[in-house]
């Protein structure tokens, strides 16, 4: 179909028209998607919600671009420390064992045994959901 929009002849595909009035559009309301689809026509309703929009300037930013977020801070956990700290002297009292290193301070212990190397790794579990 060829329409006349402000100066110009634009085709627009008869299957467009066809799909827009199965849907329940007049020919009319389905010329004016296309165009608006395209961006050709623009909506005056649509462009001032997105000018209120970029006004208000929360969530995502006009450019589509989001908010850095903060890394949660985490809060040493002294049990873990002092779990780690015991297993690491425990293993060092031990006579086959050798290069413990504690990895990390609330989790890790690494060391040899019988030339193999292993790592032990705490982790606490969180309390079931009733």
């Amino acid at each position: 179909m060829r329409y006349h929009y402000e100066g110009r002849n634009i085709n627009i595909p008869d299957q467009v028209i066809d799909i827009g009035i199965k849907e329940g559009l007049t020919r009319q309301e389905a010329v004016d998607r296309y165009l608006s689809d395209e961006g050709l026509a623009v909506d005056p309703t649509v462009a001032a919600l997105t000018e209120k929009a970029k006004a208000a300037g929360t969530g995502a930013k006009a450019t589509g671009e989001r908010k850095e977020r903060k890394a949660p801070e985490r809060k040493p956990d002294e049990v873990k420390r002092a779990m780690i700290k015991g297993l690491a002297q425990y293993l060092s009292e031990q006579e086959h064992i050798i290069q413990i290193e504690i990895t990390n301070l609330e989790r890790m212990i690494a060391f040899e045994f019988a030339g193999e190397k292993y790592e032990l790794t705490l982790t606490r579990k969180r309390k079931p959901k009733a």
